[in-house]
């Protein structure tokens, strides 16, 4: 095996060395590199080392054991990589969704919510039933009180049939879900 062999082996070696203590910041090109042990090989770092084929660098990974029985070079040099490659991918943090009332809790608000809106619906029948046709008053005062009741029971209802401050721009989402292709 060729001495320029050996020398880009442990030049590799030194320049991921220095990559995972963050000594040297390799360029977007060079963590692309990173991202098999093909394209690894493949990467020729000026003043550093040149391309090397893939079953180059396995030999003198092999060749160079330093006496060390059952040390593996190669097994580090593939650790080392996946490490430094590693380094430039982008750490991803999962927000947690804010945790649902127990199921108790949900169906005790949606009775209450429901027997608000009978409340509210029989509210208003009733008041509708009281209106006598058959009375003195005019169209436009029956008018004006149909509107002045629905006024009041919007004042009423309104706020307990709406979550309003449940809709707001900040905690709704576009989620894609469902099935993909059909």
């Amino acid at each position: 095996m060729r001495t320029t062999t050996n020398k880009n082996f442990n030049s590799r070696q030194i320049w991921l060395t220095k990559v995972l203590s963050r000594e040297i910041s390799p360029s977007t090109g060079e963590f692309l590199a990173l991202s098999t042990m093909k394209s690894f090989c493949a990467l020729a770092v000026s003043d550093r080392f040149k391309r090397i084929s893939l079953n180059s660098l396995k030999q003198a990974a092999k060749s160079s054991m330093l006496g060390s029985p059952g040390l593996s070079m190669w097994s580090e040099m593939l650790d080392m990589r996946a490490k430094a490659f590693a380094l430039s991918t982008p750490t991803v943090i999962e927000a947690t969704a804010p945790s649902l009332p127990s199921l108790t809790e949900q169906a005790r608000i949606a009775l209450l919510e429901a027997h608000i809106a009978s409340m509210a619906y029989f509210d208003v029948l009733t008041f509708l039933e009281r209106i006598d046709p058959q009375s003195s008053h005019s169209a436009e005062e029956i008018r004006a009180l149909i509107a002045l009741k629905v006024k009041t029971s919007k004042a009423k209802y309104h706020s307990f049939l709406t979550s309003d401050q449940m809709i707001t721009s900040q905690n709704i989402k576009i989620i894609d879900g469902g099935k993909k292709n059909g």
